[in-house]
């Protein structure tokens, strides 16, 4: 069986040389508005792969394997959104995280097909 998002699967888009960094070094905070009025900082990881249109670039794919319940304070919520997103401190995912490079022609499968 393929390891995928799921239930304990969170993936996350970089370029390939930053996900080279990330798999060396951890994965580092981004700090940006994101929409709103104030600065907000982490990293953002979703539960399937995002593309350009859903606010994600790059041609490399992570895998985050970490528990749910140390996610759920970082979540955002947006009604009417077809995939969930959480903004995570960077030490977060470093701390409690198992990270891996996806081929996502070979590792991942849309759970709708």
């Amino acid at each position: 069986m393929r390891n995928r998002p799921g239930p304990n699967n969170r993936v996350h888009r970089a370029t390939k040389d930053a996900a080279m960094k990330i798999l060396r070094d951890g994965f580092r905070n981004a700090t940006g508005r994101y929409l709103t009025n104030r600065e907000w900082s982490g990293v953002w990881v979703s539960d399937r792969p995002l593309d350009n249109s859903e606010g994600s670039s790059g041609d490399a794919l992570l895998q985050i394997t970490i528990a749910d319940d140390l996610l759920a304070a970082f979540e955002w919520v947006e009604e009417g959104k077809p995939y969930r997103e959480w903004l995570v401190p960077a030490a977060v995912l470093n701390d409690a995280g198992t990270v891996r490079l996806l081929d996502e022609s070979a590792d991942y499968r849309s759970t709708d097909q």
